[in-house]
């Protein structure tokens, strides 16, 4: 692999805490791919359009992934969204599916169909869940529980690298100063600066991606100070 742009692949790098780590790698010299509905603002981010909750655009995006030549490094599972269900009066089951086709069933869908290339190239995988999923919540049980289910994949992932050199990295990060909110309820932060900025968990998201391979983060959680 010596001699090669190093390949990151990122779901949801459009904005968010995937796009402030697309911009870091970019600084480093990687070679960055944005897996996501909306094409990136930064040219220099290469742009496969997948929407995670559609079988087919999943199916399609990774075909274009399993036609690029270099190796993959990386792969960071970053996209994700809140749910309506939780955090407004609309109890619809059609959003739940919603929640969980973006937070888990998607993912586990295309990594299914990256796998045999992950392993081929020794690929890490990356899986951006939360610190809501390492406790319950009254509030938001939708979204919690989604992301308690992306920490399940994760270790099982863990378990079938067993032996291989590609790793799977469960990385928990707490409330963050993004637009995950105002996406469902139109509603800003009342309290932005008590939100931990996207950059610090993007460089810390990096400090992962660049982890030697002699060693191993099973997982990661990044509370905001209390």
């Amino acid at each position: 692999m010596l001699g090669f742009i190093k390949k990151i692949l990122i779901t949801g790098a459009s904005d968010g805490l995937g796009f402030a780590t697309a911009q870091l790698l970019l600084e480093k010299g990687y070679n960055v791919f944005s897996l996501s509905r909306s094409k990136p603002t930064d040219d220099r981010i290469k742009h496969i359009a997948l929407d995670l909750t559609d079988e087919k655009s999943i199916e399609n995006a990774t075909r274009q992934v399993l036609e690029l030549d270099t190796p993959i490094t990386t792969l960071i599972n970053c996209a994700g969204i809140m749910s309506r269900f939780d955090r407004t009066d609309e109890k619809q089951f059609s959003d739940i599916v919603n929640v969980y086709s973006t937070n888990v069933m998607g993912t586990i869908y295309l990594v299914n169909f990256l796998l045999d290339r992950i392993i081929k190239d020794e690929a890490d995988t990356i899986n951006v869940s939360s610190t809501a999923g390492t406790k319950g919540s009254a509030s938001e049980p939708v979204y919690v529980s989604s992301k308690w289910a992306m920490r399940g994949y994760t270790k099982s992932l863990q378990e079938l690298f067993k032996g291989k050199k590609s790793r799977a990295i469960s990385f928990c990060p707490g409330g963050m100063r993004n637009k995950m909110l105002e996406k469902i309820t139109g509603e800003q932060l009342s309290d932005p600066e008590n939100w931990m900025p996207v950059e610090i968990i993007a460089n810390e998201l990096v400090n992962v991606v660049e982890t030697p391979k002699q060693a191993e983060i099973s997982e990661i959680i990044i509370n905001r100070k209390s």
